[in-house]
């Protein structure tokens, strides 16, 4: 068959205008990136400026708030009286409650009132452990700028508290003389908490260019250069930051963008670095600066968004171009293809044909032998199903067999007993005691009904099971369980305790079936108990609950020696038994789990370490759990509560 050939080999011209290609793609992300960002620049600017106005107007309305309550105090209380050398302490214990309601009232942080000399007589935080009374201020700017008959403003670290605060001063005059100076103080941290926010930090800078106010703590008294040693000398001479280190942040790199604004990159605590536009202005009624800086990965990102999206729309464009030029190509290839195609198409058509009439003669063949395959799977499966009826109740009998010695015992004592009764009925007739007699027939009657229970109890634990799955009672299946073996477990003297829920206790099962597993264990757990000196046997029943279904949990238990260990994987194989020569096939085990798998649960074995009997642990022994599904015959949700 005839092909179109193809070239192997990329034309050069191709290459060319692939490169080509890329190098536009890459011009339009670069000039798309250095617009978006230079657009992006300029709204952030404009943004973080106009946020910028609003926190300094707030800054001053919290300042100017307070501004003229050290005033409007000393107009309205006569406090000179207060700095007397007379004066007593129980009026300047007066003086202090007035100032600390004054304080509640106003919300600020301390007022107090100092003496010429700088000695502070009376504070709204007299109560304080660290209260202003005795101390002396006469260091602080704002009390000599009272003295001198000035309003004194001040900002710094409070000496005693370590607080930063900022202060109003207004002097106390007696006559025109000065005489003594009261003080508010508010807290910067009042000032500054409304101020945080994720999209952007506050700062606020004193004529040094230290940070006193900031929105991140770990900022707060930095500076935003690094000073020489003679400004930081200064610095701590004037106790205005109470000797702290002040170091400069951790600016990596500094651009100036604007005269307002700048481009930081600061070291974070992470030691990640981060890019930042800080907008600075002025607010000289405080001697500040005021800073607002904006992260900048927002517009790295949006520079980045807008960058691949004309690169996008560019790649899209190239593609839609290259699609209408191959489809070109392809139009003319198409038709060369075509008829090579129809050649091709009716060659294999032909031979098709012949291969699916050969193929539908095999199909057939192989129909016929699957059907005939079938049918024998059927037939066997029925043969399987008979045999392992028939099997169970081979079981059943062998279990009758073994019971037989105790079945004799209980059989030949009845038998014993209807015999000297009835001879002595017939000597009592003789000699005319018919009470006596009638007394010894009664004893007949409750024999022959003994016998007959025993009789019933063999004829029910020999019949067939059905087939349909029923609500059957755990109770009462091992009650007839512990009935047929009531001989064997007197003769060894077995102790049983049953352990079951108060309310009867219901799963989805066979009755004949579930008798015949407990039947099993039970002979079991007879064998296990043959040369234990102090044997015993408990039959426990519990509710588990799982997602899927609820189940319930049938456990056997003997004090027994137990199941060694390599034969725990083995214990319910056919034909495998611990048992002596003779004593039994190995299928008991074997059946139940089968039995228990047709009921839809599950029979599992292992070791225990003792169970309490009488308030005392017995030995260790094997216990066998039977899951089979829950059944709640007479309420309409779930079951009763879990162990």
């Amino acid at each position: 068959m005839n092909q179109v050939s193809r070239p192997t080999d990329i034309p050069w011209e191709r290459l060319g205008g692939l490169v080509g290609f890329i190098c536009v793609v890459a011009f339009v992300f670069w000039q798309s990136a250095q617009w978006t960002w230079k657009q992006e620049l300029e709204r952030l600017e404009q943004q973080t400026q106009n946020e910028l106005q609003l926190h300094m107007t707030a800054l001053r309305g919290k300042l100017e708030k307070h501004e003229y309550l050290a005033q409007l105090l000393t107009t309205k209380e006569d406090l000179s009286l207060y700095l007397r050398p007379d004066t007593s302490s129980d009026d300047l214990q007066q003086l202090n409650l007035t100032l600390d309601s004054y304080r509640v009232i106003s919300g600020v942080s301390d007022i107090y009132l100092m003496d010429a000399d700088g000695w502070t007589v009376s504070a709204s935080n007299w109560w304080r452990p660290d209260s202003f009374i005795g101390q002396n201020f006469s260091f602080r700017p704002y009390f000599q700028m009272a003295m001198a008959g000035e309003k004194g403003r001040f900002f710094g670290l409070g000496t005693t508290s370590g607080a930063r605060g900022y202060y109003f001063s207004y002097p106390v005059y007696i006559a025109d003389q000065v005489v003594g100076t009261l003080v508010v103080k508010i807290e910067i941290h009042a000032i500054e908490e409304p101020w945080r926010d994720p999209r952007g930090e506050l700062l606020v800078t004193d004529a040094d260019g230290v940070v006193f106010i900031s929105s991140r703590p770990e900022w707060r008294l930095s500076t935003l250069t690094a000073l020489s040693e003679t400004e930081l000398d200064a610095i701590s001479d004037s106790l205005r930051y109470a000797g702290r280190v002040l170091r400069p942040l951790p600016i990596t790199e500094r651009q100036q963008l604007t005269p307002q604004a700048q481009r930081l990159t600061i070291r974070m605590r992470n030691e990640q670095t981060q890019e930042y536009l800080m907008l600075s202005q002025s607010m000289p009624e405080a001697d500040w600066d005021v800073h607002m800086i904006k992260n900048l990965d927002q517009v790295r990102v949006q520079a980045i968004q807008v960058s691949l999206l004309a690169a996008a729309g560019v790649i899209l464009l190239g593609l839609i171009w290259l699609y209408f030029h191959q489809r070109r190509r392809g139009q003319a290839e198409k038709v060369a293809w075509q008829a090579e195609a129809h050649r091709a198409l009716q060659q294999a058509h032909d031979e098709l044909e012949s291969r699916v009439a050969a193929r539908t003669a095999d199909l057939s063949a192989s129909n016929q032998r699957l059907l005939q395959e079938i049918q024998q799977h059927e037939q066997t499966e029925s043969a399987l199903r008979k045999t392992q009826r028939e099997l169970i109740q081979t079981a059943k009998l062998a279990v009758l067999g073994q019971l037989s010695a105790s079945i004799n015992h209980e059989l030949n004592q009845p038998l014993a007993a209807l015999r000297s009764y009835a001879e002595n009925a017939r000597t009592f007739i003789a000699r005319n005691k018919p009470e006596t007699a009638d007394s010894n027939l009664e004893q007949i009657l409750q024999l022959t009904e003994r016998m007959a229970e025993i009789s019933a109890q063999l004829k029910m634990f020999s019949r067939k099971s059905g087939e349909q799955l029923v609500p059957v009672s755990v109770q009462a299946a091992a009650e007839y369980a512990m009935r047929l073996y009531a001989g064997p477990l007197a003769q060894q003297n077995v102790r049983v305790l049953l352990d079951f829920p108060e309310e009867e206790v219901f799963v989805l099962a066979d009755m004949v079936r579930l008798e015949q597993v407990l039947v099993n264990l039970l002979s079991n757990a007879l064998h296990a108990l043959k040369s234990t000196p102090q044997p015993c046997l408990r039959i426990h029943a519990y509710y588990e609950h799982q997602p899927e279904k609820d189940w319930v949990v049938i456990q056997v238990w003997d004090t027994g020696p137990g199941i060694p260990s390599h034969q725990l994987d083995e214990i319910f194989d056919p034909f495998f038994t611990s048992k002596e020569p003779g004593q039994g096939l190995g299928l008991g085990l074997s059946i139940s789990s089968r039995i228990a798998t047709e009921l839809n649960g599950e029979l599992r074995a292992a070791n225990h370490s003792g169970f309490i009997l009488d308030a005392k642990m017995t030995p260790p022994g094997a216990v066998f759990s039977l899951y089979l599904p829950a059944s709640y015959p007479d309420k309409c949700e779930s079951g009763p509560s879990y162990e």
